[in-house]
């Protein structure tokens, strides 16, 4: 095999894909660059996924196996990159496949321009329906000053669901040290869906030149029975996970005042856009407000003792994100009007009962700020502390 001077590592997560790995190691072996090295993780895999990678292993020297139990994505990612040996790294998730020139356009375009990244588009398939996505973000260099712009659009672009650069792993590639060193150690291995952002996004922000293509060389197939399709997983633990870790890795930068405001629009977007029935059951209007409202779980300990404070529209709706997340426990749901009937049947109490549960925090849900700001007092008159209060989140 002849031989380019850099090498590229391909790193493949494997999970239960029996039907469709062959396609995808068959489309990276036939890659015309030829630097490269596979490194396969079998995650634990319960059908003979992981014989196709033993057998594909024994024919390419270039590819590498890892066997190990059922730990999730983030493992398998983590134990590829700590055992690449490239230069550079690029991701395929092993249901997908690539063109034949995947690896040569990455590897040009990132040598050609000194830069830390390259971001592609995609084609993505959807019932047998090819679409070319492309990045909101403009195709172009972004190095210096310019960054500033691409920091502020690219997790919230303009409009409810737009991303300014597409959150995958797999259309990208990376320099292995940035990778390795900053990116791919201490996360929740437990987070199932929207992790690849958790790399992503702070990455990006450490980066001193990015580029960004209209090359769609990857092909994301769209399954009724991916892991995230499914979601047989407590969707509102895991994407309060997600913000926590983002918002952490943020204030770790000096971008955090840029990002910040994006990360909750992101959220609110993957709280509700992608899941909204989860919330359309019990009360109706939740639904409407789907796109607005979310928990401060940024503001609150997992585990805590909560006092809510309005049964009213955010009230309710923050309600039923705890009851769905169990991200803390409401002790005690709080409204003015407890005694009307429409208010009993929910449970709600008056101020007074609520006080003789142990608390941590009260959050007040209501909109409107005049009215937040009358109870924040009377709950202060009342003695609650006031770095116990936490107010509505306006963003």
């Amino acid at each position: 095999m002849k031989k380019n001077n850099l090498l590229v590592s391909v790193i493949v997560p494997v999970y239960n894909v029996e039907n469709y790995l062959e396609k995808c190691l068959d489309s990276i072996v036939k890659q015309v660059y030829q630097n490269f090295e596979v490194i396969l993780i079998n995650d634990g895999s319960e059908d003979i996924s992981g014989n196709i990678c033993d057998r594909y292993a024994s024919k390419y020297e270039y590819i590498r196996v890892f066997h190990q139990e059922n730990k999730g994505v983030i493992s398998a990612r983590n134990v590829g990159v700590n055992n690449a040996k490239g230069k550079y790294i690029a991701f395929v998730d092993s249901d997908d496949w690539v063109e034949e020139t995947f690896l040569s356009v990455l590897v040009e375009t990132i040598e050609k321009n000194r830069a830390d990244i390259v971001i592609t588009g995609i084609w993505r398939n959807i019932n047998g329906q090819d679409t070319k996505m492309f990045n909101n973000i403009e195709a172009g260099v972004y190095e210096g000053d310019c960054r500033i712009p691409f920091y502020e659009k690219m997790l919230h672009y303009e409009g409810f669901r737009e991303l300014g650069i597409m959150p995958y792993l797999w259309n990208k590639i990376f320099k292995r040290d940035m990778l390795a060193n900053y990116f791919c150690v201490d996360l929740d291995s437990d987070i199932v869906e929207a992790e690849d952002q958790l790399i992503v996004y702070p990455y990006m922000l450490h980066a001193d030149k990015i580029v960004v293509t209209k090359d769609c060389l990857y092909h994301y197939e769209w399954r009724e029975s991916s892991v995230t399709n499914k979601r047989n997983f407590n969707y509102f633990e895991n994407i309060s996970k997600v913000f926590l870790c983002l918002n952490r890795r943020f204030q770790e930068t000096k971008y955090y005042d840029i990002m910040l405001p994006q990360l909750k629009a992101h959220m609110r977007m993957l709280a509700f856009f992608e899941n909204p029935g989860a919330f359309a059951g019990a009360f109706p209007e939740a639904y409407v407000a789907a796109q607005r409202e979310v928990f401060p779980f940024e503001k609150i300990p997992k585990d805590s003792r909560i006092i809510l404070y309005g049964a009213g529209f955010v009230g309710k709706i923050y309600n039923e994100q705890l009851n769905i997340s169990k991200y803390c426990e409401v002790v005690a749901w709080v409204d003015k009007a407890y005694y009307e009937e429409k208010y009993k049947w929910l449970g709600v109490v008056s101020l007074e009962a609520a006080k003789k549960q142990e608390y941590d925090f009260v959050v007040i849900a209501i909109i409107n700020k005049k009215t937040e700001e009358l109870v924040k007092n009377s709950l202060i008159e009342n003695g609650v502390p006031a770095e116990k209060i936490v107010a509505y989140r306006r963003d």
